[in-house]
């Protein structure tokens, strides 16, 4: 298998792709806003007619969107391949698995490396810092996109794990 151009972070290894923001600015905790922003994630297993099967699964600082699929730039597994799929923890015969990049990411997410909309430059050093609350509101601006109200839960390791209690904490009715 050929092992994809380490520097193409292009939205075709980005998996799935949404541009937010038309519906109003995403107030960072900086006070900056950011206008139109873009979420890179991953879905495993279906959404049930109620929308009441989704799983938020939360990555650490190191990872990214591809949680149980081969990772389009190293070809490995998934950083929990082990616990997503069918008949495994997070069954995916049972569950709708949404894995995002987070806000400020390098692998699709809008980050340092887009281009700012009043320099025509890439962001670069100059992107806003960006808060665990700042990348929770941009994952729930992405299930208002996707039509999902509540999720049944969320989870994730190290930073991920910060990303859940955030969850809890912000947004209780949506957990």
């Amino acid at each position: 298998m050929a092992v994809a151009d380490p520097m193409d972070i292009s939205s075709s290894n980005a998996g799935q792709y949404v541009e937010l923001g038309a519906e109003g600015a995403l107030r960072l905790d900086s006070g900056t806003e950011l206008g139109r922003f873009g979420v890179s994630y991953q879905t495993y297993g279906t959404l049930n007619a109620e929308k009441t099967n989704a799983v938020l699964v939360c990555h650490a600082l190191t990872g990214d969107q591809h949680a149980a699929n081969a990772h389009p730039l190293t070809g490995k597994l998934g950083w929990w391949d082990i616990m997503i799929g069918p008949g495994r923890p997070l069954d995916t015969n049972r569950y709708f698995i949404i894995s995002t990049n987070v806000l400020g990411g390098c692998m699709g997410s809008t980050g340092p490396k887009e281009i700012n909309p009043d320099t025509g430059e890439p962001w670069g050093l100059s992107f806003p810092v960006i808060t665990i609350g700042d990348m929770v509101r941009a994952q729930a601006r992405l299930l208002d996109h996707l039509g999902i109200d509540q999720l049944f839960c969320v989870m994730g390791g190290s930073m991920g794990g910060m990303q859940a209690l955030q969850w809890a904490s912000a947004y209780p009715e949506r957990v």
